[in-house]
């Protein structure tokens, strides 16, 4: 017969994405892009196919990743053997992933990674997706006022994405040497907004210039 297929993602029992149904195909092609945040790698990555049906969905066969055999920063393309310890049949098919793992750089000024992963994926699956990465090296400050007796640290902005590099001791010539990762959209026309923050306390800051 034929089938409504679609996947679901999971971590820890919580479903993290789930894709478009494809209909009537037993060889569906998704195409889909996601970025699922993960706090640790001793985890499993399930990955579950449904049968979509106006009712319910028939479950369809699952399989899993072990997030600790990924390679950082390469992807790997993956062919997992879907299994229904249920079922009668003997061949379930084949699901066939791209995988890879990269490390998030840079904190995330009142937001946290985790949040910034999520919204990037809502916007992967509204089909906006990104097609190139800018890689930001920042490396020292020169001259910086008021820099011998405050803490200087710089904010990089592009579109909704944003990075705060670590602040550093009181010096008038910092050095960073932090790398960050932005998603670049070629649709957008967002600029780069580079801004560098005095500390004199824990709840002062001062904007210095832009």
């Amino acid at each position: 017969g034929t089938s409504d297929p679609y996947v679901k993602f999971k971590l820890n029992g919580k479903t993290l994405y789930k894709s478009k149904v494809v209909y009537k195909n037993l060889n569906p092609v998704w195409d889909e892009t996601v970025v699922l945040p993960v706090q640790t790698l001793d985890q499993k990555l399930w990955i579950k196919v449904y049968d979509r049906d106006l009712t319910s969905s028939d479950f369809m066969g699952s399989a899993f990743v072990a997030l600790t055999e990924l390679e950082l920063n390469r992807t790997t393309e993956q062919v997992l053997k879907l299994e229904d310890p249920n079922s009668l049949e003997d061949d379930m098919g084949v699901i066939l992933l791209n995988l890879s793992l990269a490390v998030k750089q840079g904190e995330f000024k009142r937001n946290s990674s985790f949040m910034r992963s999520m919204r990037l994926s809502e916007s992967l699956r509204k089909n906006q997706l990104w097609n190139g990465l800018v890689t930001i090296t920042l490396l020292e400050g020169k001259n910086m006022p008021g820099g011998g007796l405050a803490e200087i640290f710089i904010l990089l902005k592009l579109g909704d994405q944003r990075y705060k590099s670590k602040t550093l001791c009181k010096s008038t010539n910092p050095q960073w040497r932090e790398q960050f990762d932005f998603h670049y959209f070629s649709d957008r026309k967002d600029m780069l907004d580079i801004e560098v923050w005095r500390k004199d306390n824990k709840k002062h800051a001062e904007l210095l210039g832009t």
